[in-house]
């Protein structure tokens, strides 16, 4: 591409050279009388205007080359994009059989942990509000224990108001409503929001999932910051 736009160049710059040239001479042949010199620079002229036709056909195919080679990258440029969006499309598609397997894989217990009650997978997304979060919780336990399950999640999250460390209960958190409850025998997904007070800066999210009958709760704690930017599915 670059070789063909120098030729392009030079034969522009050798035809407006010859040009010049070609003007100058049919001038001075117009302005001098008859004579022996007068046939000299008649051939003169008649050489350079064969030479400007010459360069004229030269410049006409660099462009006419030039145009074909800009359509051509521009062809190229075009694939190489669909081929990009088609490979993280594919990407995208990887991940989410991959999370789907994983999914199947905790609910049967063939990844060869045998846990019961977990969260399988938190999530927090921005509102259009600042002080708003939504947040997903997909509650999972093992098929093989097969047998339903309930019980209360409980959501704090930590933090820092007026540089002092805070923790938010759920009462605390915007919601009028009672903390989530879950009952499910392979897997449930609980949705909510959290509102923040003015001045609170979050650091963790703490979720209990606490199952009647279980002597001990499940506890998770979440980095606030690295779950909102996690990217959806």
């Amino acid at each position: 591409m670059a070789f063909f736009k120098k030729g392009f160049w030079e034969a522009l710059i050798v035809t407006v050279a010859i040009a010049t040239v070609l003007l100058f001479v049919t001038w001075q042949v117009a302005h001098t009388p008859t004579g022996p010199g007068a046939e000299e620079l008649r051939d003169n002229v008649n050489f350079l205007s064969g030479e400007l036709d010459t360069l004229k056909q030269r410049l006409d195919r660099s462009q006419a080359r030039e145009a074909v080679l800009a359509r051509e990258a521009d062809v190229l440029r075009q694939a190489n994009r669909l081929l990009r969006e088609e490979e993280s499309q594919r990407q995208a598609e990887l991940n989410t059989l991959q999370s789907e397997l994983d999914f199947y894989r905790r609910l049967a217990g063939t990844g060869g942990a045998q846990s019961g009650l977990d969260v399988y997978r938190a999530e927090l997304l921005s509102t259009a509000s600042d002080r708003v979060f939504q947040f997903v919780l997909t509650l999972t336990q093992n098929i093989r224990r097969a047998a339903i399950i309930s019980g209360r999640v409980r959501i704090d999250v930590e933090g820092t108001l007026d540089d002092r460390p805070v923790t938010l209960y759920w009462s605390q958190l915007g919601s009028d409503e009672p903390e989530p409850t879950f009952r499910f025998k392979y897997f449930q997904q609980l949705e909510g929001y959290l509102a923040l007070p003015q001045g609170f800066i979050p650091i963790r999210w703490l979720v209990t999932l606490e199952a009647k009958g279980a002597r001990n709760p499940v506890q998770r704690s979440y980095n606030w910051e690295v779950l909102l930017a996690e990217p959806d599915d």
